[in-house]
């Protein structure tokens, strides 16, 4: 038993779950098996003490056992986690409501020196017989549901589907072979032009990381470098990425283009590296390279308000002279009122809003109003994502200052990126786009 909560513990619940699920088997009926998870419960102890999470674990298991039915299991298997096993007559509709009654149970308020403090609940659940039959397969079914739960923001409730178990493998072998992809030169870089809307001139190039395994294929970087960040290898795949494009922007400056710009994008695990702003400046020194020369993307999300480290990496990197650009603009955490905040020079239009700008839509006048405050509070934009010529007329009639996107160039490979050919399409761009002719295409 488990000596805080007096409830059955995990080795208990293993043996308890399996003759339950033989009785349930026996009168035709189904069991949910929920595990709950409190979150963020860290919080609790790191605030007010871990006497204190002690007594709210407690209240727990007590409004658990207090709620419920009969036929009913409750157990804590470790942690801050609570498992479930409840009968419920055949049907979604009263798995779901077993459920719903579980969160709502441990979530009412907890009084605390006259005030309330409030928790909120993840929860994975399986179903007995439809997902599983023995105690074994629904508690791990049951975890890759939670898994999924806290991974979508946490404070829901989520049933075990078989997708769930597919995404955790896709995502154990992404990470194994994740390791040694340095390590073994598995990635490369892709370069996108960006040009200038008023006369058609390049601007520069935004380096874009690809990842090719030989046995799991394409990986898109929105899989893997979420995982990277997660496990800490963002650290050196991030320098990587960082001295290849300084590598290729040098070479381009020795044929004689020293004024393009170079974009990298940025993760904020980085920012929390104290050694970043000067292992920057070091592979600029490196290649000879002005930090004007180097933009660095980055996104908003809560994290990098919420850190100092972040915030000042950036002040330290932008008063060096190296240029910081707010990345995927009206998206996620994205408002008017944090640009103030944040040391940026440039901001990129989400492609999201690109998209319906050449037909009649709130996009339209969203993406044209942005465009003109953004320049008062004396920031370039580029727009991302741009296909249409359409789109790239009412770009250059709102006075949107640089564009990229496939109507103008598709990210290229460095064996056959031809800058004297990008130079030499300049111009021919502009004049196709002024006219109001064809598409422009390289």
């Amino acid at each position: 038993m488990d000596a805080l909560t007096g409830l059955p513990d995990r080795m208990e619940a293993f043996a308890q779950l399996e003759a339950a699920a033989g009785a349930v088997h026996a009168s035709g009926n189904w069991m949910v098996v929920a595990l709950v998870d409190l979150d963020g419960f860290y919080r609790v102890n790191e605030s007010r003490g871990t006497d204190f999470g002690d007594y709210v674990l407690q209240m727990t298991g007590k409004r658990l056992s207090e709620a419920r039915a009969a036929n009913t299991l409750i157990c804590r298997i470790g942690g801050n986690t609570f498992l479930v096993g409840m009968t419920v007559e055949p049907g979604e509709s009263h798995s779901l409501q077993a459920v719903e009654a579980v969160k709502n149970a441990i979530e009412r308020p907890i009084e605390v020196d006259g005030a309330e403090l409030y928790l909120t609940s993840s929860i994975g659940a399986t179903i007995f017989p439809r997902d599983g039959r023995t105690g074994e397969q629904l508690i791990c079914r049951a975890e890759s549901a939670l898994y999924q739960s806290k991974e979508l923001g946490g404070n829901r409730a989520r049933f075990y589907a078989m997708e769930d178990t597919l995404l955790i493998k896709r995502r154990i072998d992404v990470e194994a072979a994740l390791r040694p992809a340095l390590c073994l030169r598995q990635f490369h870089l892709s370069y996108q032009p960006i040009y200038r809307v008023k006369d058609g001139r390049l601007r520069g190039f935004e380096a874009l990381i690809r990842w090719h395994h030989p046995e799991l294929g394409v990986i898109s970087p929105a899989e893997f470098i979420r995982i990277a960040e997660q496990n800490g290898l963002i650290i050196p795949i991030g320098e990587w990425v960082l001295r290849e494009a300084c590598r290729m922007l040098s070479g381009m400056g020795k044929q004689g283009n020293g004024s393009l710009i170079m974009s990298i994008n940025i993760s904020p695990v980085q920012l929390q590296d104290p050694s970043f702003p000067r292992t920057v400046l070091h592979v600029l020194k490196e290649f000879g390279l002005s930090c004007s020369s180097l933009e660095l993307e980055i996104t908003e999300n809560t994290a990098l308000y919420a850190s100092d480290t972040a915030m000042s990496t950036l002040s330290w990197l932008r008063a060096a002279g190296v240029r910081i650009s707010l990345d995927d603009y009206g998206i996620g955490y994205s408002s008017l009122a944090n640009l103030k905040q944040l040391p940026i020079q440039c901001l990129k239009l989400d492609k999201s809003f690109i998209r319906k700008i050449d037909v009649e839509s709130a996009e339209r006048i969203i993406v044209e109003g942005v465009i003109s405050l953004v320049h008062k509070l004396g920031l370039e934009v580029i727009a991302e994502g741009v296909e249409f010529e359409e789109q790239y007329n009412l770009l250059n009639e709102w006075g949107c200052g640089y564009v990229q996107g496939y109507l103008l160039g598709k990210p290229m490979e460095p064996d056959v990126l031809d800058l004297p050919m990008l130079r030499r399409s300049e111009l021919r761009k502009h004049s196709k786009a002024v006219s109001g002719k064809t598409a422009l295409l390289l």
